[in-house]
């Protein structure tokens, strides 16, 4: 319990700190708005006990959308400790109780799945794109308990069937959740730090909290120009190859 309490004691304390400078830089000078979060990720990461092992690099090209695989809210963390951008997350999270504010305020872009919403939103992440600025998706649509990659959602794709000349660089991420404590996670570890089906979301902080390190691959694979002639679903499907074949490698080396 003491781990927990100056866990959060310094996570309250930095946040606290920093959201009004934050504020100031959405507000006033929006394009700098990816620093602070960026570097408040990389302390979170230190306060949590988190080490990131990396694979591959994030080459400079833009604009880039980033895929990823999703197994926890530490996904955002890790994430945003390595690479300055922005999130795609479902409409809910944005009523979340601090997390909610602190994900505006990193210019997240809220989905709602409804179909009347859909072309609202896929206007709004072209937009961000075309800014040249990174865009990390989830394409599962919801967290799964990190051994394996969920079936992707086709929809955040179609970006590419409706702007075909448009140069819209795409590379994918896998995060793999490897050990706890220095020891290697089994498959039931894993199922218990990662936060997906129907876990109460404070219950697994606490479980999260109490661990005194966590140790997780990321890896980067090469870029790529989605060819124009492929559909949403061909896309979606060779990213999750990809993904997936990355999670299984790192699951089965040691």
């Amino acid at each position: 319990m003491i781990l927990i309490f100056i866990r959060l004691i310094i996570f309250l304390a930095l946040t606290l700190v920093l959201f009004p400078f934050q504020l100031i830089i959405f507000i006033f000078i929006k394009k700098f708005s990816y620093l602070i979060p960026y570097f408040f990720h990389k302390i979170c990461s230190v306060i949590f006990g988190i080490k990131i092992n990396t694979y591959g690099k994030v080459p400079k090209n833009f604009p880039k959308l980033l895929v990823c695989n999703h197994a926890s809210y530490l996904d955002i963390l890790i994430l945003g400790s390595l690479i300055k951008t922005s999130f795609v997350a479902k409409k809910e999270v944005s009523s979340w109780p601090l997390l909610g504010i602190l994900a505006k305020l990193q210019n997240t872009i809220f989905i709602d799945r409804k179909i009347s919403s859909l072309t609202m939103q896929k206007n709004k992440i072209i937009k961000h794109l075309q800014e040249k600025k990174n865009l990390i998706i989830f394409p599962e649509g919801t967290s799964s308990d990190g051994n394996k990659v969920l079936p992707f959602k086709s929809s955040l794709f179609n970006i590419f069937e409706e702007n075909k000349g448009t140069k819209i660089f795409l590379q994918t991420i896998t995060i793999v959740y490897k050990k706890i404590n220095g020891k290697t996670m089994s498959f039931n570890d894993r199922k218990k730090i990662t936060w997906h089906s129907d876990m109460n979301l404070i219950t697994n902080i606490f479980d999260v909290l109490k661990k005194f390190s966590i140790e997780v691959d990321v890896i980067f694979n090469d870029e790529f120009l989605p060819n124009k002639n492929n559909n949403r679903k061909k896309i979606a499907r060779y990213c999750w190859n990809r993904i997936n074949n990355n999670l299984i490698n790192s699951l089965n080396r040691k």
